[in-house]
């Protein structure tokens, strides 16, 4: 989670394209006839319904697994897909989907952990290593 790393099941399933969990990196929209291309296509116009975020969140006795409902002022705006304490970063966190125009960095956001709301914000892919040197080194 520290690293923002989807897991197939559970923060990549077929409910959400490519483009919504931020993995346009790895299409060519430009190739010839795909499975898929032409709603890949559309939704890129029109803008995707969600996005993916990592969230950190302010909890100190219990983390998210995933599920938990996320909240903006009130009115539930997302879904954690996974979630779990950082342990080289010091801090729980979460990956999830929200309504889009609920994810830019620094967005102040509630979850729901075992019944109580808790303070979150979304911050920037890969909390732990963002340039992955540990990863090449």
């Amino acid at each position: 989670l520290e690293k923002s790393y989807r897991m197939w099941g559970s923060d990549l399933t077929r409910e959400y394209s490519i483009l919504e969990a931020g993995l346009s990196r790895f299409v060519r929209l430009k190739k010839d006839e795909f499975v898929g291309k032409e709603a890949l296509l559309m939704q890129k116009e029109t803008g995707v319904p969600q996005e993916f975020v990592t969230l950190e969140i302010d909890v100190t006795d219990a983390d998210a697994l995933g599920s938990e409902p996320i909240f903006r002022n009130g009115e539930m705006v997302g879904r954690a897909t996974s979630g779990c304490y950082g342990h080289s970063i010091g801090k729980s966190l979460a990956l999830a989907y929200v309504k889009s125009g609920n994810g830019d960095i620094g967005t102040e956001l509630e979850i729901e952990i075992l019944g109580e709301r808790r303070s979150a914000r979304v911050i920037p892919e890969s909390p732990c290593d963002p340039d992955n040197l540990k990863l090449r080194a």
